[in-house]
């Protein structure tokens, strides 16, 4: 804070009132963003619970709460400012015990409707430094901005930082006279609370049932006057009225509403004279103040509407609902709505437990109650719709971000090797129902990067569903690299994937097109096919195919090898991209591993190879299918007891399967690069910087093949085997004098490099 808004020299707040109404609001609102030394707040034995509340609103500051009584030892050192914020009849009082209390320098602020009684009050302290100020907004405003502060002028040293700290925080500072501000509120309270308690009172009076017949025949206008009077009939507000219309001359008041009631009532009898009397009081007006003071009053009556259309909306819908009792946004409530009508609601409340620590009854969050030992049912509660504040759907989650209980879980994200762990974790931390997230590890394979980041996931949210989100964010957030040459054919390009959809091809497929389409220059169609053969053909009319070649769990991947070596299309590779492979195990009904064990396990023979240890350590019979999504169809074709391995976050796109036990590769992640091929001609030149990452590749049936080949000079060799035999040579070499049988897929980018984990020779 700068230097004006500080209260020089007087380091120390004591607000005495501060558990509820004006000195519970300053507090909040007000004082509790200045850079106070220690903050005391005062109130009765009954309060303390409100109090605790109360000081939260001051953060790191010391904060001392309790009676008078209680904090008297707390007052002895100089450096005090008094906020007195209490009923007018304890005034005179609590100011006594005060002053025999504190040093000679606290200056003292008193809140009061009426300088001129208040500064009366003030005047037993003559030493003191006093202000009188009025905030003219009751206490279920949520900021100051925009509201007015009537100040007296002051009587002893400056106060100048309360003026700006009231300014810099929105709010409008207004010094009056005690004669001036007093006849003001002859009109704008006394007045108003004579006209409102005279309409209620004949409202009460008139023989007609209250609920049934007024209140549910009611227009905006007559429910707007109603509420604002019945407001003044609240419990403990009679000594407030009667103290208002002594202080600032009700009895001139009365005199004046009545004799404005006895012109209307004359004006009323004769049409002509009603319009003049109207056209008359309309003529004090001015323009720009009419215009004002009508559309304040139907912003006004709009936003009473609103409320009640809001909460019919969300009970129409099913949907939660967040409201809190007026000035009370300590006490959330959310739930549902199982009763509305004109005057109250009915709400089933689902939100169980203390701030930071509760838990939703709702969804998924019943799952997580029982884990957070929350057991709680759920409960309903009549609320008066005039007493409670209603949450937007962005409040709302503002709020359970606050109030929810948070869920700790280690999660493994994969990404790539440049990507650091503490750049991950930043990701994941600007995700929907993220409490926090740090990095508790990485490690450094060839090509990638596993990192583990401990995640604190809402209370009311799905943990798997919110894991793999967070997931999914991570790979938009760092793609796989990808080095592909431009395909020179520009609209209506089609690329074909071994199918069916939901495989690791077709994410290849499709990070492929995305980086295209990024690029505005093509136009991709994906396409699913049967076989790799297929895939190949396809590539005959111009389109391009997209096929697995080497894993980082179980190296050369053999199935897509053996086509391109047995395949009489001419093809050349244009390029290769990078997914990231993750496997579960699914099972068709929600039942634990244990009664799986020896049970058929179905998956792509390249998955059960990278899972070979969860395989043996259940006793699973391999199976082996098409792809990992047709894994998934084979569980309902089984008629009992079966197991599918397939990527994570399968059970999306497949509800009726169900996970028994997530991350189950051998590795800790791992790594498939896949080829992009097309005829030749098919692709533009390679550029873009690409030319220090540029491989020849190879396919041969056997080392042999091309032994002679290899390792002919400097340069860069690596091969590459699978338990066939069949041989992936990458080379910087020019590759030339191939023998028959071995397939030549040109030179493509190969960045960064083959990602293959090699074990460790024993």
């Amino acid at each position: 804070m700068n230097q004006t808004t500080e209260p020089a020299g007087q380091l120390r707040l004591l607000v005495v009132g501060a558990a509820a109404g004006m000195g519970r609001w300053l507090s909040e609102h007000l004082f509790a963003d200045l850079p106070w030394q220690r903050v005391v707040l005062v109130d009765t034995a009954a309060s303390t619970e409100l109090l605790a509340t109360a000081a939260g609103a001051f953060g790191d500051i010391p904060v001392v709460t309790g009676t008078l009584d209680e904090v008297a030892s707390e007052l002895a050192v100089p450096g005090f400012i008094v906020c007195l914020a209490v009923p007018d009849g304890a005034a005179r009082d609590v100011l006594a015990e005060l002053d025999a209390l504190l040093p000679g320098d606290a200056p003292v602020i008193m809140v009061g409707s009426s300088f001129s009684w208040a500064l009366g009050v003030l005047d037993a302290v003559p030493d003191r430094t006093r202000v009188v100020l009025h905030p003219l907004m009751d206490t279920g405003a949520r900021s100051l901005d925009g509201q007015t502060v009537c100040a007296s002028e002051v009587r002893g040293g400056a106060t100048g930082w309360l003026e700006e700290a009231i300014v810099s925080r929105g709010g409008i500072y207004t010094v009056l006279s005690p004669e001036r501000h007093d006849t003001i509120m002859t009109y704008v309270l006394a007045l108003t609370h004579q006209a409102l308690l005279g309409f209620v009172t004949a409202v009460a009076d008139s023989g007609l049932d209250l609920t049934d017949e007024l209140w549910a025949a009611r227009t905006p206008l007559f429910e707007a006057l109603l509420g604002l009077a019945v407001s003044l009939l609240e419990e403990n507000q009679e000594l407030t009225l009667a103290h208002i219309q002594a202080s600032v001359d009700g009895a001139a008041a009365a005199q004046q509403l009545a004799a404005a009631a006895a012109s209307v009532s004359a004006a009323a009898t004769d049409k002509d004279g009603l319009v003049a009397r109207i056209a008359a009081t309309r003529d004090r007006f001015s323009g720009a103040l009419f215009d004002t003071v009508r559309n304040t009053a139907a912003a006004t009556l709009g936003a009473g509407q609103s409320k009640r259309a809001t909460l019919a909306r969300v009970r129409r819908l099913g949907g939660l609902v967040g409201l809190y009792p007026t000035g009370r946004p300590d006490k959330l409530r959310v739930g549902r709505l199982v009763d509305l009508t004109p005057v109250h609601l009915v709400l089933e409340e689902l939100l169980i437990g203390p701030r930071g620590q509760a838990a939703l009854l709702d969804g998924p969050g019943v799952r997580n109650a029982k884990r957070l030992g929350r057991r709680n049912k759920a409960v309903r509660t009549r609320f008066g719709i005039g007493h409670v504040e209603v949450l937007s759907d962005a409040e709302l989650e503002v709020a359970l971000d606050a109030w929810l209980a948070h869920l700790r879980r280690d999660i493994r994200f994969l990404v790539p090797e440049s990507v650091a762990g503490d750049g991950v974790a930043s990701v994941v931390r600007e995700q929907r129902g993220v409490g926090a997230a740090y990095l508790v590890s990485e490690a450094v394979r060839t090509g990638q990067r596993a990192v583990v980041i401990r995640t604190e996931i809402r209370a009311d949210l799905d943990l798997d569903e919110t894991i793999e989100r967070l997931r999914r964010a991570v790979e938009v957030a760092y793609a796989w690299p990808h080095g592909v040459a431009r395909p020179v054919r520009a609209g209506g390009l089609a690329l074909r994937y071994l199918g069916p959809p939901g495989t690791f091809s077709e994410n290849a497929a499709r990070q492929f097109a995305v980086g295209l389409a990024g690029a505005g220059e093509h136009d991709v169609r994906i396409e699913p096919a049967d076989s790799f053969d297929e895939v190949l053909e396809a590539t005959r009319d111009g389109g391009l195919g997209v096929l697995p070649i080497t894993s980082s769990a179980s190296g050369l991947v053999t199935r897509s090898t053996k086509a391109l070596l047995a395949s009489d299309v001419p093809v050349v590779a244009g390029g290769m991209v990078d997914v990231a492979v993750r496997f579960d195990a699914y099972a068709a009904a929600p039942v634990v591993l244990a009664e799986l064990r020896g049970a058929p396990v179905f998956s792509h023979p390249q998955a059960l190879a990278q899972c070979t240890n969860f395989v043996r350590r259940w006793g699973l019979e391999p199976r082996p299918c098409a792809s990992t999504a047709d894994a998934l169809g084979q569980l309902l074709a089984a008629g009992g007891p079966a197991i599918a391995l397939a990527s994570s976050g399968a059970e999306a796109d497949h509800p009726f399967v169900h996970v028994v036990e997530r991350e189950i590769d051998d590795l800790s992640g791992s790594i498939t690069r896949f080829v992009v091929v097309g005829q030749p001609g098919a692709f533009d030149d390679h550029r873009d910087g690409s030319d220090p990452t540029l491989r020849g590749i190879v396919l041969a049936p056997s080392v042999a093949a091309i032994a002679p080949l290899v390792g002919r000079g400097p340069g860069f060799d690596e091969l590459l085997t699978d338990p066939d035999g069949n041989c992936l040579w990458v080379t910087s070499h020019p590759v030339t004098d191939l023998p028959d049988g071995v397939r030549d897929l040109g030179v493509v980018p190969w960045s960064p490099r083959t990602p293959v984990v090699r074990p460790t020779p024993g």
